[in-house]
């Protein structure tokens, strides 16, 4: 079972699950610090293969704008699925949805994740197309940047850098994550102009069936987590 989270800080958590087993999952949670359910979206356990607005196919990130405005990104694996960004306001009623599933501008394949700029950007994480969709708030469509990998989760901290875990990249042309010439990483750039301006390399793994952190978070001094699935861990790196 896939979950995600956002915060903001010491303000509320917001974490959604696209996995769903024995009547639950399917959902995003709203908590507060101390671990108090605010808000509830989606129904549980349901929701896979379906277009409704009351259900979420498979929700792999959430994201609030500075009005409170959420944002969920769902659609997960490479097959058909729904590949959108829904929007609801701060107390959960939903007000559009936007993006279609394909390749093509304000499209997605597989939305991995989401993060918010302070201009209330919105950076989606096209995984399965191998670049980050940037839309603004209203969904309209802004730009899509290919140089920061294929991005499996990002993050945008208070100065507005842009952090992406490329968890995927192959140079292997008939794998379903091709992506030639781009190491697997930490990119980190300005979310201003899209220039990528350092690189982490992954951490040696003890499995090379591993894939390096696919999740990636940062607080407000600059310190960067990035959590395996595969590894079941978080790794912690400093500025120099």
């Amino acid at each position: 079972m896939r979950r995600t989270a956002s915060c903001t800080a010491r303000g509320p958590l917001r974490v959604a699950d696209a996995g769903s087993k024995n009547g639950k999952g399917m959902q995003v949670t709203k908590l507060s610090p101390d671990g108090k359910i605010l808000l509830t979206l989606g129904k549980p356990g349901q929701g896979a293969g379906q277009k409704g607005l009351d259900v979420f196919d498979a929700p792999t990130g959430v994201a609030a704008a500075s009005n409170g405005d959420i944002f969920i990104s769902e659609g997960h694996g490479e097959g058909v699925n729904n590949s959108r960004i829904m929007k609801f306001t701060k107390d959960g009623k939903f007000i559009k949805t936007f993006a279609t599933l394909g390749s093509g501008d304000g499209q997605l394949h597989s939305p991995h994740a989401i993060a918010v700029d302070s201009q209330d950007r919105l950076f989606i994480a096209d995984r399965s197309n191998s670049r980050i969709v940037v839309f603004d708030k209203d969904g309209k469509y802004i730009t899509a940047w290919k140089q920061f990998g294929r991005p499996s989760g990002l993050a945008v901290d208070r100065n507005d850098m842009l952090y992406v875990a490329d968890s995927q990249s192959s140079d292997d042309p008939n794998a379903a994550n091709y992506n030639p010439g781009c190491r697997r990483g930490i990119r980190i750039g300005s979310t201003k102009d899209g220039r990528v301006q350092y690189f982490i390399p992954p951490p040696v793994v003890v499995n090379p069936m591993f894939q390096p952190p696919i999740g990636v978070a940062v607080d407000r001094n600059g310190t960067i987590y990035a959590g395996s699935d595969d590894q079941k861990d978080v790794k912690k790196y400093v500025k120099n």
